[in-house]
């Protein structure tokens, strides 16, 4: 099960107290992931889709406990992609009307018309316990996440991302907006010609999933961003150790080149007695760094001191190599 579908669940074990808060919540849940038809004796049909069997229950409550009347729910066919189930909840016709009214979902407008409010109604969210349960509804219908946790085989190296996939860009920004009141900053994308609200920065992730009741999913994000930055971290480490290894193995080789050219043209009994000690514990050791070099040294030499003779080495090779190919003219 996904991280996001997790959180979810636990979110609808959360109990809604204030029957503003229910009528906020089954707002959020219709104008979300609902969908509203007219049949041929202009009857309004509203049917909700979703892959979180549970939610069948929180709705039935609030409709029962509000109107007195019963949902129905229908398990879809298996067509989708990531084979999941996906149910359909049915709300009694005979008071949809009504319904979407209340939850702000139709309104009259100025000819006395009954249209389609699209963004998030005023009276909807008056109260801060409304607003949360608003964004809680919001979550639950159509919150998606491309966080994984404990999947570190396979995982690639990738940021936090939350979104809410919507209908109406005017609830995209009535969303962004509704989020603000909690400190959390979101923006908004078009994909598919939705818009999209979402969240990026992993701080702010955890602050919305604390905010709709998922804390157990917060304490889950929490560690494997501990997890994440420990794997990271060691990666640093290797990566710089790797590095460090490179640059001592090919800093061996350009020594052992010159002390070769030396040796096979003026012969290490050419240089003088601290060149030739260096000169022949770097052949007796040619993978040795130099603090390695430093402690099998006679002398009480630094790291310093043990490159600048090597330096010296480098130069006297060169000097021989140059030496070859000057041309003498008459």
């Amino acid at each position: 099960m996904s991280f996001a579908m997790d959180a979810k669940q636990e979110v609808l074990k959360e109990k809604i107290e204030n029957d503003c808060c229910s009528i906020a919540f089954l707002s959020a849940i219709i104008k979300c992931s609902g969908e509203l038809s007219i049949s041929g004796n202009h009857k309004y049909k509203v049917e909700i889709y979703t892959e979180i069997k549970e939610l069948f229950s929180v709705v039935k409550n609030i409709i029962e406990q509000y109107y007195g009347r019963e949902c129905d729910i229908s398990l879809l066919e298996d067509t989708n992609i990531n084979k999941s189930s996906r149910y359909k909840i049915t709300l009694p016709t005979d008071i949809t009307e009504q319904l979407l009214k209340d939850l702000g979902i139709m309104k009259i407008d100025e000819d006395g018309m009954l249209g389609i409010e699209n963004g998030i109604s005023d009276f909807v969210i008056l109260d801060e316990c409304c607003k949360r349960s608003y964004i809680k509804g919001a979550f639950v219908a159509c919150a998606t996440s491309n966080i994984i946790i404990k999947n570190y085989e396979n995982q690639k190296s990738s940021g936090y991302h939350l979104e809410f996939v919507l209908n109406f860009e005017k609830i995209a920004q009535d969303l962004v907006e509704l989020l603000k009141n909690f400190d959390i900053s979101a923006k908004i994308t078009v994909r598919k010609n939705l818009p999209i609200v979402y969240i990026k920065e992993y701080q702010l992730i955890c602050d919305t999933l604390a905010l709709v009741g998922a804390n157990k999913a917060v304490l889950n994000l929490q560690n494997e961003a501990a997890i994440r930055e420990l794997r990271n971290n060691v990666n640093r480490q290797t990566n710089c150790l790797n590095a460090n290894l490179n640059k001592t193995v090919n800093a061996a080789v350009k020594q052992l080149n010159a002390i070769k050219v030396i040796q096979e043209n003026r012969g290490l009994e050419s240089l003088s007695e601290n060149l030739m000690e260096l000169a022949l514990l770097r052949l007796a050791n040619p993978e040795a760094s130099l603090e390695e070099l430093r402690s099998l040294s006679t002398e009480k030499l630094t790291k310093s001191g043990i490159n600048h003779r090597f330096t010296k080495l480098i130069q006297i090779a060169d000097e021989i190599n140059k030496s070859k190919f000057t041309i003498t003219t008459l």
